[in-house]
């Protein structure tokens, strides 16, 4: 998922935990998105399980922004 085969279990956490706090309890796309960018900004000094939540926070932050753009 992230070309780093060791990080996969941690960013298939990540991702849950991602979808559980943001779209399972239906924030509003301003809360979603400030959510998102508060994940994506972690890095690998905050640990590899933050690092892999940043760069799937990322990703996600990435495919909300082109949906909206689109709308």
């Amino acid at each position: 998922m992230l070309g780093d085969e060791e990080l996969v279990p941690s960013a298939q956490a990540a991702t849950l935990e991602i979808l559980h706090s943001t779209v399972m309890k239906d924030p509003d796309a301003q809360t979603f998105e400030a959510r998102l960018r508060v994940l994506a900004s972690a890095s690998a000094d905050d640990g590899t399980s933050m690092a892999a939540a940043a760069r799937v926070a990322q990703v996600l932050l990435d495919a909300w922004q082109e949906a909206q753009q689109a709308e």
